[in-house]
């Protein structure tokens, strides 16, 4: 095992491994998150080796197959770090992919900028990332993000809200976030956006990411007189939406959950999930593009299961992506790589995708637009079958149904 540290640099195993596609083949790196047990990283190992075998497939890269190394960081940043100069020292990857949770890819970037191999982000959503690259671009310009930040998400949430609260009567939101750096800007940018509407906001509270009662702030919410609540949550949507179902809360739940953004959601929580809510980069029911179907389709198909999050559509799109420009190049050196990776446009699992250049607030991140990429809010809504489906309820235009009130309610 090469020990932590970003202090270590290997000649040789800078910028890519080799110009033309090394004897080895083409290597690439993924660092998930619990691979086979949790829902993110098992997406992001799924959508990975689907690309990998698609390009294989396809004769490969630049004359050579391309091979797929996968290691568990288990969440922890140490972890993190030792399956990272792994990659990039030993096994010596052309680039590197994933991590879900924010302070890894944050405790990362430095290694990252040292050994200057491209690395495709996978799921982690802090602005504070791209603020390496405003920072300093040409220290950490190898790292690119394909699906864009949670201030892109706030964006979009209180978008839906405005929509709710003149279609549905939300006069009154509270917002709940779990305290993890990526749903800051949850607590200090929503409120704001949320009043400019004319949405009264009296609540906005974060709580511990461990929580397993939520009782007690679904009473305060309660006694505030909310319509709806908003919640930016990555760990604890298990026991906040059985809670919510078993105790019928009289508000609505919607914001960025990430469990429930889970096609397996509804099963998983045991069908708590029926008429809760969530924003999310793509589910298969949303055509974002001539891609979106085929690839959900072909996804389950293989893995029995429709593509999770930006950690499925992202992992795959970013992968696809960087070959592409790697064929272009007839190079993996990162130096020829990182400018035209950067300047390219991609059509994808979710819309075209172009990168936010170097003066750009966020650079790296995807490109958010009309003809860009789009966000998308589903509910969870049960079929004449007694299934669980996900569908869209926002943006108009890509609208497969229409919101469902709570029985309850």
């Amino acid at each position: 095992m090469v020990g932590a540290g970003a202090t270590m640099s290997v000649a040789g195993c800078l910028g890519g491994t080799d110009s033309s596609g090394g004897s080895d083949g083409v290597q690439i790196g993924l660092l998930a998150f619990e691979p086979g047990s949790a829902p993110q990283g098992t997406a992001q190992k799924q959508a990975a080796q689907m690309a990998v075998d698609e390009l294989n497939d396809d004769g490969g890269l630049l004359g050579e197959d391309i091979q797929l190394h996968v290691a568990n960081y288990q969440g922890d940043t140490t972890t993190a770090e030792n399956r990272y100069l792994e990659f990039v020292v030993e096994d010596g990857v052309d680039m590197t992919a994933g991590v879900f949770r924010t302070e890894v890819m944050l405790d990362l970037m430095d290694n990252i900028a040292e050994h200057q191999v491209v690395h495709i982000s996978g799921g982690n959503t802090s602005p504070e990332v791209s603020q390496f690259l405003a920072d300093d671009y040409d220290q950490y310009k190898y790292h690119f993000r394909p699906y864009g930040n949670a201030v892109i998400w706030v964006e979009s949430v209180a978008e839906f809200a405005g929509y709710m609260h003149e279609e549905e009567g939300w006069d009154t939101v509270g917002i709940l976030n779990e305290e993890f750096e990526w749903t800051q800007p949850f607590s200090d940018d929503l409120p704001g956006l949320l009043e400019d509407q004319g949405i009264d906001v009296p609540y906005n509270e974060r709580y511990p990411g461990d929580t397993d009662n939520f009782t007690p702030l679904f009473d305060s919410l309660e006694s505030e007189g909310v319509d709806a609540v908003l919640m930016s949550m990555a760990h604890t949507a298990g026991p906040a939406q059985i809670q919510w179902r078993d105790e019928e809360r009289d508000f609505a739940i919607a914001g960025l959950i990430s469990q429930i953004n889970d096609p397996g959601a509804h099963e998983a929580f045991d069908g708590a999930t029926e008429f809760a809510m969530s924003n999310t980069p793509g589910v298969h029911k949303a055509e974002l593009s001539d891609q979106t179907t085929s690839f959900a389709e072909d996804y389950y198909d293989e893995y029995g299961v429709y593509p999770n999050d930006a950690f499925a559509y992202a992992t795959y799109d970013g992968i696809k992506m960087w070959a592409e420009v790697v064929a272009q190049e007839e190079t993996t050196d990162s130096e020829t790589i990182v400018p035209a990776l950067a300047s390219h446009t991609y059509e994808g699992t979710r819309g075209t995708i172009e990168f936010n250049g170097e003066d750009s607030e966020f650079p790296h991140d995807a490109v958010f637009g009309e003809d860009r990429l789009r966000r998308v809010n589903f509910q969870w809504q049960v079929d004449d079958d007694g299934e669980g489906v996900q569908e869209v309820i926002y943006p108009d235009d890509l609208a497969t149904s229409d919101y469902q009130e709570p029985e309850w309610f």
